[in-house]
C-alpha cells in the first residue's frame, strides 16, 4: 500500500477541504482547533480521520477528495452526501480535547469513546443540510450513519435530555465544546435542567453530585463495545438507559420532597479527580486544571482512567483519534470510518 500522500496547501483539492473545514466550525465555534493544517490522501480503506497526537487529518483520495467541488472525477451525489458528513465528523473531533483528568465527573473510558463517535455522528447528520446549503452543495440526500449502534444510542441519550430548558441546539453547540470525557456530564446537565431543574437546588457542588447519579444511570456497559453493532443493539441500549434514567429521576425527585435540605448522595465518576482533589495543594490542582487535555500522556490516561507510572514509555493507541468508519465491521480501539 502507497504511502499517505501531503496534499499541497495552495492545490485545488486542499483548498475545497479548507473551506469545508472552516464552514464546519464556523456553524458550532469553538475555542479549541486542534487541526495543524495538514491534510493526507489515503488509498487505506477510511473515509477520514483525525490523528490526536499528530494534529494531522487524513482523508480518502478516492471517496472523500474526489467528491468535491474542482475534482476532475466524476461525481456521486451519494458519495458527494458521505464526503461532507466526513469533513463535518472530523472538524468535530478536531474542534475539542480529549481529556478532562482534574473534573470529577470525566468519564475517561471506552463509554466516552463510543459515545463520542455516536455523538459526532449525530452532529454531522444534525448540521448537514445547513452545512451542504452553507457551501453550496445541493440536492443531496442525508446520509446513513456510521457507527450505527453508537449513533443509535447517543440519538436516545439526546432524546431523553432535551427540552424547553436545553434543546437539541444547545445541547450540541456544547457538545461540540468538548471535552469528550465530559460527554456524559454534558447530557447529565441537560437532563437536570429539563426534567429535575425545579426540584434540585442552585447549587453548583449539589448539582454536580446529581449529573454524577445521572451519569451512572448513563453509563451502560453496553457503551464499551455499541460502536461495533448494529442500530438494533443501539436503540435497545437506549430504552434500557431510558428505564434506568427516569427510575433514577423519580428517586431524586423523592429525595427533594418539601422540607429535605440535605445533598443527594452521590459518588463522582472520576475517582482518581477526587483522590487527587484531597492531597494536592490548590495551586497545584489548579495548574494541573489548566494545563488539562494538552498533553499525549494526558489523553493516554483517558485509555483505562488510571495515570501511567512515572517514566513510562510504553506506548498505547489514542482513543478518539477520530476516524470515521463503518462501524460494524472492525473492532479496533479508535474510531474509523472504512469503506462500504
Amino acid at each position: 500500500m502507497a504511502a499517505d500522500q501531503l496534499i499541497p496547501r495552495d492545490s485545488a483539492a486542499y483548498l475545497e477541504f479548507a473551506r469545508l473545514y472552516r464552514a464546519a466550525r464556523s456553524l458550532r465555534p469553538s475555542a479549541v482547533d486542534r487541526w495543524n493544517g495538514d491534510l493526507y490522501a489515503t488509498d487505506s480503506e477510511l473515509w477520514g480521520g483525525f490523528q490526536a497526537k499528530s494534529g494531522d487529518i487524513r482523508v480518502s483520495k478516492h471517496v472523500v477528495l474526489q467528491q468535491l467541488k474542482g475534482s476532475a472525477g466524476p461525481i456521486d451525489p451519494a458519495g458527494q452526501a458521505e464526503a461532507l458528513a466526513t469533513v463535518l465528523h472530523e472538524a468535530t473531533h478536531a474542534g475539542m480535547w480529549i481529556d478532562a483528568p482534574d473534573e470529577l465527573n470525566a468519564v475517561r473510558t471506552t463509554h466516552s469513546q463510543n459515545l463520542m463517535e455516536g455523538l459526532a455522528e449525530a452532529r454531522a447528520l444534525q448540521d448537514f443540510r445547513a452545512f451542504a446549503a452553507r457551501t453550496g452543495y445541493r440536492n443531496l440526500s442525508l446520509p446513513q450513519p456510521k457507527y450505527p449502534g453508537a449513533y443509535a444510542a447517543a440519538e436516545s441519550l439526546i432524546t431523553q435530555a432535551t427540552g424547553p430548558s436545553k434543546t437539541r441546539g444547545a445541547l450540541f453547540d456544547v457538545i461540540t465544546e468538548g471535552p469528550a470525557v465530559m460527554h456524559f456530564d454534558q447530557l447529565a446537565d441537560a437532563v437536570l435542567r429539563n426534567r429535575l431543574g425545579d426540584v434540585v437546588p442552585f447549587r453548583p457542588a449539589e448539582r454536580e453530585q446529581v449529573r454524577a447519579t445521572l451519569i451512572h444511570a448513563m453509563r451502560h456497559d453496553l457503551w464499551q463495545t455499541i460502536a461495533g453493532r448494529p442500530a438494533s443493539a443501539g436503540e435497545a441500549l437506549g430504552n434500557e438507559i431510558r428505564q434506568h434514567l427516569n427510575a433514577k429521576i423519580d428517586e431524586i425527585r423523592q429525595h427533594y420532597a418539601p422540607g429535605q435540605n440535605r445533598p443527594f448522595p452521590a459518588e463522582s465518576p472520576n475517582q482518581l479527580a477526587v483522590r487527587t482533589a484531597r492531597t494536592e495543594k490548590p495551586e497545584a490542582a489548579a495548574t494541573t486544571s489548566a494545563q488539562a487535555g494538552t498533553s499525549a500522556a494526558s489523553e493516554m490516561r483517558f485509555l483505562t482512567g488510571l495515570a501511567p507510572a512515572t517514566g513510562a514509555t510504553k506506548s498505547a493507541p489514542l482513543l478518539g483519534q477520530g476516524e470515521r468508519g463503518a462501524g460494524g465491521k472492525h473492532h479496533r480501539s479508535t474510531g474509523v470510518r472504512e469503506l462500504d
